[in-house]
């Protein structure tokens, strides 16, 4: 270990103690960050003269070349994945039947290799993507439903069996008209009872799919069930919902929150963290959630971000005061850090 000036920092560092600043100091940095060229264009701007450090730049130079490697795999495939899911679901729509062994392939041997990536929930965000009706959100949801049951401990064939449940959650809507899915107006009470029946009707495509495990059955049909009973189709509670349901149903909320549909542009990140949160205890299992909060809330951190007052800035920690910890505290292009928990600057958009 050896301290060493600001201006002689190189990327591939490793920091040996954690940065911290300010009167109560706020974590920066943890002890083991590997030095990126933000990075230390970050700690310039916080004012700090020396760090602690070892040397780890062979290491960190392949590891940029592996996570560099990744994003261009991850679009590759998941845009072949995509082209596959289209021609399954198209199939699902013509003949009324599930083409269950190749989507069980796709789950199995492709899907879960696009959850099972760094970042996978980042890179589904940074694609700008729009609504294709069911076959993308589908696919979008089994990845961050394999992501979620990785975090919660999901593997093997369980891994496999949940991801094929998130692909499969809304086949129920293959038979609903584009009309009323892109609907860009409100619902009338007769289109919100067709589309509250896609969850029933889902489940029937399967039923009698032998080769489709009960867990999928259930997550299929019960997604949209909530703790309080204030879901649908059968307004179950607490443990009557099975636990594949329970993960399906945050990666369901998620997902549709931050994509663009027809009737309204997608919401930040931040946004869907706290609709979430607010839905733990009444709607969704609040040890899941904050499963999910946790991760994705550390994730987040170094992203670029624009501010309501349309600055630029850098995510560099979260205030762990705040209730769930989803309000960052972020620093501008002055140096300047700002707690979003105590301000009333919010962020508009995550680069």
């Amino acid at each position: 270990m050896r301290s060493i000036l600001i201006e002689n920092l190189t990327p591939g560092m490793l920091l040996s103690a954690e940065v911290t600043t300010g009167e109560h100091e706020v974590k920066l940095l943890d002890r083991g960050t590997r030095l990126t060229s933000a990075y230390i264009n970050k700690i310039k701007n916080w004012g700090i003269s020396s760090l602690c450090v070892g040397n780890g730049k062979e290491r960190i130079g392949k590891r940029a070349i592996e996570i560099k490697r990744t994003r261009v795999d991850f679009l590759k495939n998941y845009t072949e994945t995509m082209n596959r899911v289209i021609e399954a679901f198209r199939y699902i729509q013509k003949f009324k039947e599930v083409p269950i062994l190749e989507l069980r392939e796709l789950a199995e041997h492709k899907i879960i290799l696009l959850a099972e990536t760094i970042g996978a929930i980042d890179y589904l965000y940074e694609m700008q993507r729009h609504s294709e009706h069911t076959f993308q959100h589908s696919l979008n949801v089994a990845i961050i439903t394999g992501v979620l049951g990785k975090w919660c401990n999901y593997q093997g064939k369980e891994l496999k069996n949940l991801i094929l449940a998130g692909l499969l959650h809304d086949i129920g809507k293959l038979a609903i008209s584009l009309a009323i899915l892109d609907k860009p107006g409100k619902l009338t009470c007769e289109e919100f009872e067709a589309i509250k029946r896609h969850s029933g009707e889902g489940y029937q495509l399967v039923q009698g799919l032998e080769q489709v495990p009960n867990s999928v059955k259930l997550g299929i049909l019960q997604h949209h069930e909530r703790l309080d009973g204030s879901g649908y189709p059968a307004g179950l509670h607490g443990d009557e919902i099975h636990h594949d349901a329970k993960i399906i149903a945050i990666a369901d909320i998620y997902e549709a929150m931050t994509s663009d549909r027809v009737y309204r542009r997608r919401v930040t990140p931040f946004e869907a963290l706290d609709t979430i949160a607010n839905q733990m205890f009444s709607g969704l299992e609040p040890e899941i959630c904050l499963t999910f909060l946790n991760n994705v809330r550390d994730s987040l951190i170094g992203s670029n971000v624009v501010l309501s007052t349309g600055q630029i800035a850098q995510i560099i920690a979260f205030n762990i005061r705040h209730k769930y910890g989803t309000k960052p505290i972020v620093c501008m292009h002055n140096g300047k850090m700002v707690d979003l928990q105590k301000d009333e600057i919010h962020i508009v958009e995550v680069n």
